[in-house]
């Protein structure tokens, strides 16, 4: 098993599927392929007229289509040589006739072909298996298996995945979603038990949504210990993105809200000082963002005194509180917390 992932896009899909324009997406395609992912899945029907569009990122593009040799060959006409064939099985059925046909084809073309059984997670572990002998070693560059309804949860996902490797050899990939909040938990644990080949959009950008690429990228790092490529300022690539489809991003959000290192407890802000590995998971200038701290109703004195000191202030212990009480009473009026130059106006009209 390689200790590396492989992040298999869902964004620029998503992209086409809200019919951005054109433009648009062009800017998306560029700024992910930019990032750490292999391939960006994107549906044939709403890709096959816009061949020129991307021609530039042809070598990454897998197109979606449905089990049908005719859309096949349509594929491989515009040039493309990656695709995936979505697929239902109904266990104790045959495999229907139209899916060995697109199989057959896209092996006499030579192309790269990945079967998704996109109700996966509503069969067993013995129905996959009798499934793929009904494949018969059909060439498959993976098999992805689907939780395309949110029915797994991060123990049965690891437990799914490591009977998946003992029935099938070909290189697993799992797509997870997340009616149920669970998708960046059921990829890493999917992780965990051999899948290499993650879906991940940005944000977990769609509904019902899918893990969010920046999260796991980050959790396999840190918390997985897997070997993770990280580009430089991650995070404001992430927003690019976000704000070419018009989503705003909270700025608690995991990984790249504007806040997610901002401090404003007292003991916070004591804790970081002494070690930011108490409250930071992984440094700020990983993602290319940047810790400070929020003066607050919750700020303490040394709150106070660290932002006076980083614009050169530095007062004593009594004049510190009495600033300490007008800023709460100030937080208090205003509804909102100040900024260090309103901390330092404070300070230095009087107002203690």
């Amino acid at each position: 098993m390689s200790n590396s992932i492989q992040y298999i896009d869902q964004t620029l899909g998503e992209g086409f599927a809200r019919r951005l324009p054109q433009a648009a997406l062009v800017i998306m395609a560029q700024l992910l392929s930019e990032l750490p992912i292999t391939v960006m899945d994107v549906p044939f029907e709403q890709i096959k007229e816009k061949t020129d569009l991307l021609d530039p990122f042809q070598h990454m593009l897998r197109v979606r289509i449905n089990s049908s040799a005719k859309e096949v060959a349509a594929v491989h006409d515009k040039g493309w040589t990656k695709v995936i064939i979505d697929y239902y099985h109904r266990p104790g059925q045959a495999i229907i006739p139209h899916l060995q046909e697109a199989l057959n084809k896209s092996q006499q073309l030579a192309m790269d072909v990945s079967l998704n059984l996109k109700n996966a997670s509503t069969l067993s572990i013995d129905e996959i298996a009798a499934f793929f002998k009904q494949l018969g070693g059909a060439a498959l560059a993976s098999f992805i298996y689907s939780d395309s309804g949110s029915r797994l949860d991060p123990f049965t996902t690891y437990e799914t995945i490591l009977g998946m490797q003992k029935c099938t050899a070909y290189p697993l990939e799992f797509y997870g979603y997340n009616r149920y909040g669970l998708a960046t938990a059921n990829a890493l644990s999917a992780v965990r038990a051999g899948a290499e080949r993650i879906a991940t959009a940005v944000a977990g950008v769609g509904a019902p949504g899918h893990a969010a690429l920046e999260e796991v990228l980050l959790s396999a790092k840190y918390l997985l210990k897997r070997d993770t490529a990280l580009v430089t300022g991650l995070a404001n690539r992430c927003a690019a993105i976000l704000t070419v489809m018009e989503e705003d991003i909270a700025v608690d959000k995991a990984v790249i809200g504007d806040n997610i290192f901002a401090h404003e407890s007292g003991l916070h802000v004591y804790g970081i000082k002494k070690n930011p590995q108490i409250y930071e998971a992984f440094p700020p200038e990983v993602v290319g963002l940047a810790r400070h701290l929020v003066v607050g109703k919750h700020s303490g004195a040394t709150s106070l005194q660290i932002v006076l000191q980083e614009q050169g202030i530095h007062v004593n212990a009594s004049v510190l509180q009495g600033l300490l009480k007008k800023v709460r009473q100030t937080v208090t009026t205003y509804k909102r917390s100040l900024s260090p130059s309103e901390v330092l106006n404070l300070c230095q009209c009087g107002g203690v």
